[in-house]
Parts: C-alpha cells; sequence; structure tokens
C-alpha cells in the first residue's frame, strides 16, 4: 500500500484555530480509517481528546476554551464547575477518569501551543516532555477534579512555564 503521509502531515499545527485543528484531525482519522494505522500517534491521539473536552465544554457550559493562554483562566472555572456542580453527582463518579483525561489531554495542548513540550508516554502514563521535565497532566486533571480548589490550574500551569 502506498503510504499517504508524510513527516509534514504528522506535525500538528497547535497555533492553528480550533477549527482548522478540528479539520486536520478528521482527515488524519480518515486516513487511519482507510488502512494508514502509522497515522495514530500519541500526539493525534491526545489532539482528539483535547478537542473532545474543547467540544463538551462548549456544549455542557457555553464556555469557550482555545489554544491562547487566557484559556487557562477559563479551564479553572470549568473545573469548579465540574467538582461543585450537578455534573460530580451525575457522572464524575465513574466516569471522572475519562473526564480528566480529555481535561488533561486539553490542559497538554495549551501548554505545548503557548510554552512547547510534546506527548510521551512513560512507566506511570502519558506525560508531556516541557524541557526535559515530565507533566502528568491527566494525573493533575483528576486531582483538581476530585479535591476542588486546593489545586490551582493557573499556579501549574505558571509552574511548567518557568521550566528552563
Amino acid at each position: 500500500m502506498k503510504r499517504l503521509d508524510n513527516e509534514s502531515s504528522r506535525t500538528i499545527n497547535y497555533s492553528a484555530d480550533i477549527a482548522q485543528l478540528e479539520k486536520y484531525y478528521e482527515e488524519q482519522y480518515e486516513l487511519i480509517k482507510s488502512g494508514n494505522t502509522d497515522l495514530a500517534t500519541l500526539d493525534l491521539v491526545m489532539l482528539g481528546n483535547a478537542l473532545d473536552f474543547i467540544r463538551f465544554v462548549r456544549k455542557t457550559f457555553d464556555i469557550k476554551l482555545d489554544n491562547d493562554e487566557s484559556s487557562v483562566s477559563r479551564l479553572e472555572e470549568v473545573f469548579d464547575a465540574l467538582n461543585r456542580g450537578f455534573l460530580q453527582e451525575n457522572f464524575l463518579d465513574e466516569n471522572s477518569g475519562n473526564i480528566a483525561k480529555k481535561a488533561g489531554a486539553y490542559l497538554g495542548f495549551l501548554i505545548i501551543s503557548n510554552i512547547g513540550g510534546k506527548w510521551i508516554d512513560t512507566e506511570n502514563g502519558k506525560a508531556l516532555d516541557v524541557n526535559g521535565r515530565k507533566a502528568y497532566v491527566c494525573d493533575f486533571a483528576l486531582s483538581r477534579l476530585k479535591s476542588g480548589t486546593e489545586l490551582n490550574v493557573s499556579d501549574y500551569y505558571k509552574s511548567i512555564r518557568t521550566v528552563k
């Protein structure tokens, strides 16, 4: 089978707007469905999870998230709502891992878009490598969902930003 991709088609343009990223993800997904499974990378999976979270937040809370740093404070609002709201009683207990995975993917998306880094698979799970430091953003998201305001998204983001 002729390869349908090249290295540049695997590179996600994290500075693109959300509509462009959605289109890119859909195109890659179609290529994967047609047999080009080499495109099913960790980066693409995490992008898909981040985009799912963006859609979920828009539909559930009417909050717009994107790849701009201003979304960090909006993400804090979303975590607060998830933690204290009716959603916690209805589905967070049994689905908190799934929500946390998608929220963590979105937080990772923000970090890569604005600070840099890359997704890596470690013995302890998926993480971001930011200048040689591992950031387990999905674990942070799960802890934040369960702990309430004891953990702060902005502080976590700033701590990663200061990594040299």
